[in-house]
């Protein structure tokens, strides 16, 4: 046994103390994960051809479907024209980006159709409402409002709902074959 004075021990016991409030007070600063989807070596790309990138903030949170609609309402992402190099993987990603960076846990999604070329849109863990799903695509041809809610099932065909007013009908996007989440 080794005897050791008691200013040491403190000591000893200071430094500790201290090296666990550094490791505590690291893991409470915000900071940033990214993440580049993808499907075994495929990764996804917008219509620029740059990959997709999704800036997780380790401070975001899940929230309630409200504080989401909320947020999607002040985003402008979908106000974006659609180009051919400005897709719906790139509108997902910033809607991804910009609820991360204001605090709310955000999904990026890829969906396969069984009859249509694939689609992109994001989707939320709300404390009340469960998984929501919306897309924020905006339009080749006009600016606005174009944030809608969408139903994924497989086997199902997918057709958005206006989120909130401008109310438009939208038509079936095509059968889902498949999707997958990307956190």
């Amino acid at each position: 046994m080794i005897k050791m004075k008691t200013p040491v021990i403190l000591t000893l016991l200071f430094v500790l103390c201290l090296t666990c409030a550094t490791a505590s007070a690291a893991t409470t600063i915000t900071g940033t994960t990214t993440v580049n989807p993808h499907i075994g070596n495929t990764y996804m790309v917008g219509g620029d051809g740059k990959l997709i990138s999704l800036i997780n903030y380790n401070n975001a949170t899940n929230t309630t479907y409200a504080k989401v609609v909320e947020f999607i309402k002040a985003d402008k992402t979908d106000q974006n024209l659609y180009t051919s190099k400005y897709v719906c993987s790139d509108f997902a990603e910033d809607v991804h980006n910009n609820a991360e960076r204001a605090g709310i846990k955000a999904a990026w999604v890829t969906i396969a159709f069984t009859n249509a070329p694939g689609h992109a849109c994001n989707a939320f863990q709300t404390s009340d409402k469960g998984l929501v799903f919306i897309d924020c695509t905006g339009s080749p041809a006009q600016k606005g409002s174009f944030d809608k809610l969408v139903s994924l099932t497989v086997g199902k065909p997918l057709t958005p709902t206006s989120l909130y007013s401008p109310y438009y009908k939208w038509s079936t996007m095509g059968t889902v074959k498949s999707y997958k989440v990307y956190w």
